[in-house]
């Protein structure tokens, strides 16, 4: 099992990626998206795989909200990558995961 990472990542209006596509390698058993920024206006989207994420499609954060996957008996955590784009500058994500 890695080890835990939990950190902060700022998410401003360039699509990045926020967590690696870990496919064919150890998977991941935990994983929570937390958006974190200062501002009620600082909406974050999150994009499943390897393609940019756009603003308001796909997962939607709004401040303080959470995305989370977790491996159960018949359905394995979520273990390729996710991007991240913000409505404004300042976006900031915490972010947890174990595998």
């Amino acid at each position: 099992m890695k080890p835990i990472r939990n950190e902060t990542v700022l998410v401003s209006t360039t699509s990045l990626e926020v967590a690696a596509d870990l496919e064919g390698l150890e998977k991941r058993t935990d994983l929570i998206i937390r958006n974190t920024s200062p501002n009620a206006v600082d909406i974050i989207t999150l994009s499943l795989g390897r393609n940019a994420a756009v603003a308001n499609a796909g997962i939607v954060l709004r401040q303080n909200e959470i995305w989370m996957s977790s491996t159960d008996i018949s359905n394995p955590a979520w273990s390729g990558a996710i991007q991240a784009i913000c409505a404004t500058i300042n976006g900031q994500l915490s972010i947890m995961e174990k595998s």
